[in-house]
């Protein structure tokens, strides 16, 4: 049987176990809809600040250009999971309570979450359930950047350059399909990619600021890695059963992909449980 072939299968059967597997839960009925408005200005006499968004199942938006820190709605329709936005000594929590177990009624569950982000230093932190997401964080000063999400749908990007240092990148998500775009312009030291079973593609372009170390892990799947002509990279790939394809100008040596070019270089750690992988080169 094909690797592609295989992973396809394999991943079926997992997910066809997954859904006769059912619990008894007491159901919530959806409400009538809600919109909290959130208007936080830049904090005085910080140099930086922590955002924390913790959302259940939903769709999240966040895009630049905030006249103020924080700004935007959550529009949603379930009682029990109604957002709140506390204060801490570091920054502010974004909060909607989703631990209470429970199922749904029929009727469409409305949660959808609208985050503008101004210029104010933010070490910013994401932990979601299965969401559909659009993250634009493009020009926006983030010193640090965690992202943990269950099997989600999103795209994140940096279409210019972070102003800021980020000190690490840290992506964690089940079965997903996960677009990240424009990874050098984050302007990180650090990237670290986790994946379960799904698609991913992780996009180096942009204009590369330092060395940058980069760890991707990832079992059943597969990953698109992408980077741009003239940008040196180091790629060395460990793990399982792996196809690896190329696209572009490599030079192999065993499991050793390399990229010749000027300026500061990618070094990046690929382990592999089963998967394909495509490295291009363009």
């Amino acid at each position: 049987m094909k690797p592609k072939l295989f992973l396809i299968v394999s991943f079926l059967v997992i997910t066809s176990l997954a859904c006769s597997f059912s619990v008894n839960l007491p159901k919530t009925a959806a409400g009538p809809e809600k919109t909290l408005e959130i208007k936080e200005a830049i904090p005085e006499g910080k140099d930086s600040s922590n955002l924390t968004i913790s959302m259940g199942a939903g769709n999240l938006f966040i895009s630049p250009g905030g006249d103020q820190w924080v700004t935007g709605t959550i529009h949603y329709n379930i009682p029990l999971w109604n957002p709140e936005v506390k204060k801490t000594s570091l920054g502010i929590h974004i909060l909607q309570e989703t631990k209470k177990q429970t199922s749904f009624s029929d009727k469409k569950i409305v949660n959808d979450w609208n985050i503008k982000l101004g210029n104010h230093p933010t070490s910013l932190e994401i932990n979601a359930g299965a969401y559909q997401g659009d993250l634009d964080l493009s020009g926006i000063p983030l010193t640090k950047l965690r992202v943990n999400d269950g099997a989600s749908q999103a795209s994140l990007k940096f279409s210019s350059l972070n102003p800021v240092e980020m000190s690490l990148f840290h992506y964690s998500t089940g079965a997903s399909q996960i677009d990240l775009i424009g990874l050098a312009n984050m302007n990180a030291n650090q990237i670290i990619f986790d994946a379960g079973p799904g698609s991913y593609t992780l996009d180096f372009s942009g204009d590369l600021q330092k060395d940058t170390d980069v760890e991707i892990n990832f079992g059943l799947g597969d990953v698109k890695i992408i980077i741009p002509k003239g940008m040196p990279a180091f790629v060395y790939v460990t793990g399982g059963l792996n196809n690896v394809r190329l696209k572009g100008t490599w030079n192999v040596t065993g499991n050793e992909y390399t990229l010749e070019g000027k300026g500061p270089q990618l070094f990046i750690n690929v382990k592999v449980g089963l998967g394909n992988l495509e490295l291009v080169n363009q």
